[in-house]
């Protein structure tokens, strides 16, 4: 429910403003992936339940062209097999256990296994959430994904409501031509390293940022080096952020999100800061 009253407020006071104006964003990690079995319905409801404003989440193609919401390229770690999405059609995938793999206590006991969890498509997460904001990344270096991707978020009328994420300057830049500016997209690392560079050796006013947002690893962030990104009007996300002590360091760095496993963290992180 923050996530639905917070989405409304952003489009009618537009989402640029609504960036600033706002405290630090939480964006829920695979759903809360730390303690339900990650990219699940169950670990997205459970992160918007815990105060997250985003859900960040991994998308691969299946072999007949649907997008799956899942981290890695094979199954093993959640569903546990071998199988990659790409070789597999979408009634395959239905039928797997999402929840198969995922333990708390090292592997003593599942207590998601057979509870009718499955994988999602991105259709479904957009029909569940339609007034969700979203961080979509693309895994693999894949100008079909992107550009099946772009038809989804076009088709659900999602463009305002979707950051597009990918490493891989093939599938990004073939994204960012067919959407046409119409989506905000996020640095690949070839443009982190660039931005890296520029700022280093004393050369970032040079550096003109064709992305929106720079998702950056906690261990190598500093306050200079938000403060640089944010001067040029791109928006900062730390990313895998889940010990407390780092939850409130990232506070005290100003970036505008957290990327993390445990949105309940990072929400009472806020509270005690006082932006929430």
């Amino acid at each position: 429910m923050k996530m639905i009253f917070k989405a409304m407020a952003c489009f009618a006071i537009g989402v640029s403003f609504c960036n600033q104006a706002l405290s630090v964003e939480i964006l829920a990690h695979r759903g809360a992936s730390g303690e339900y079995p990650q990219s699940t319905a169950l670990a997205f409801d459970m992160g918007l339940e815990q105060g997250a404003d985003i859900l960040e989440l991994d998308v691969h193609l299946s072999k007949d062209n649907y997008i799956i919401v899942n981290h890695d390229a094979d199954l093993k770690d959640n569903v546990g097999i071998s199988d990659k999405i790409e070789d597999l059609t979408l009634s395959e995938i239905k039928a797997l256990d999402a929840g198969h793999e995922f333990t708390l206590d090292g592997g003593n006991s599942y207590p998601f296994r057979n509870q009718g969890l499955s994988l999602l498509t991105l259709n479904e997460l957009f029909e569940r959430y339609p007034d969700g904001i979203f961080n979509v990344e693309i895994k693999p270096n894949d100008k079909v994904l992107s550009e099946v991707l772009w038809q989804v978020i076009s088709d659900y009328r999602m463009e305002h409501q979707v950051t597009v994420a990918s490493q891989h300057s093939k599938a990004m830049n073939h994204f960012r031509d067919i959407s046409g500016g119409e989506v905000r997209t996020s640095a690949t690392i070839g443009e982190l390293i660039e931005a890296s560079l520029a700022w280093s050796t004393g050369f970032g006013w040079a550096f003109k940022p064709k992305f929106d947002v720079a998702q950056l690893p906690y261990s190598i962030t500093t306050k200079p080096y938000v403060r640089f990104f944010q001067k040029k009007g791109v928006v900062v996300d730390l990313w895998t952020v889940n010990d407390e002590d780092q939850i409130e360091r990232s506070i005290s760095l100003g970036v505008d999100g957290i990327i993390g496993d445990y949105p309940d963290r990072i929400y009472q992180a806020l509270v005690d800061a006082g932006e929430r």
